[in-house]
């Protein structure tokens, strides 16, 4: 605490020794000597007050030099911090969407995907909107709780909602602000809230009271009611992923984190 105040009452030096110089040229004795050739026309009062101008600019020189070494060792604190936030904030949201690639919905017909936009295809759309929500999925946590496929997707998206909601909360002051707005359009996106962190609702009012209905993915189909909300939900995810620093793809198309 000591030195922190001594280094902050060194940036007073500069103004006091200029106030001093100031003060000298106004009421000392003369300082210059009009009979005299050269530098002896500088009398040694002249002299002195040089001194303690040249001393003023000495200092502000290195006050100047240390407040940049702080202010660029500051700004490496921040970028590091907002590397930690931007990393955080791409894994959780892949976590979002993990089950989307994840090989045990496509193993049977597609790759998995690379990249979100490659959920903008229409065969895989087509593909998707078949999965049956309501079926098992091959989730287990160690139990014998049976999780299906709309209570994964719909973890999922609450859990990827959270942890999108405490980075930003904790890292909001080092992001910049392409990166904030990329992920909080996708954090308020309608077919995150309604279609992923809702979908228990969607699943439970088609299911006719019996428990083991069959449900389909029907609101990803490429149609014309569903495709808006759909297809600008993966666009927007692709943004943040690139805002984030994702890997790119050898096509330019950012990647899913891979964990």
């Amino acid at each position: 605490m000591e030195k922190k105040a001594l280094v902050r009452l060194l940036d007073y030096i500069p103004s006091v020794i200029s106030f001093a110089a100031a003060v000298a040229a106004v009421v000392g004795s003369p300082k210059w000597d009009s009979q005299a050739s050269g530098f002896a026309k500088i009398t040694p009062y002249g002299w002195g007050v040089m001194a303690i101008g040249a001393t003023a600019l000495a200092a502000s020189l290195l006050i100047i030099k240390r407040n940049q070494k702080d202010q660029t060792i500051q700004r490496a604190t921040r970028e590091r911090i907002a590397a930690i936030g931007k990393a955080r904030l791409l894994k959780a949201l892949g976590h979002a969407v993990h089950p989307f690639w994840n090989y045990s919905i496509w193993e049977r017909t597609f790759d998995v995907p690379e990249s979100p936009l490659d959920l903008l295809d229409p065969e895989r759309r087509k593909a998707l909107a078949s999965l049956n929500l309501n079926s098992k999925s091959p989730y287990s946590d160690g139990t014998d709780t049976e999780f299906r496929w709309f209570n994964i997707i719909e973890n999922a998206a609450e859990q990827g909602s959270a942890q999108l909601t405490t980075a930003l909360q904790i890292y909001s002051a080092y992001l910049p602000a392409e990166v904030m707005d990329a992920v909080t359009k996708v954090l308020y996106s309608t077919f995150l809230n309604i279609r992923l962190i809702g979908i228990h609702g969607v699943v439970a009012a088609n299911t006719r009271h019996d428990r083991d209905w069959p449900v389909k993915f029907f609101w990803v189909a490429n149609d014309e009611m569903h495709n808006r909300d759909y297809s600008q939900f993966w666009q927007l995810l692709a943004a943040a992923f690139v805002a984030c620093g994702s890997e790119l793809s050898a096509d330019g198309k950012p990647m899913f984190p891979r964990y």
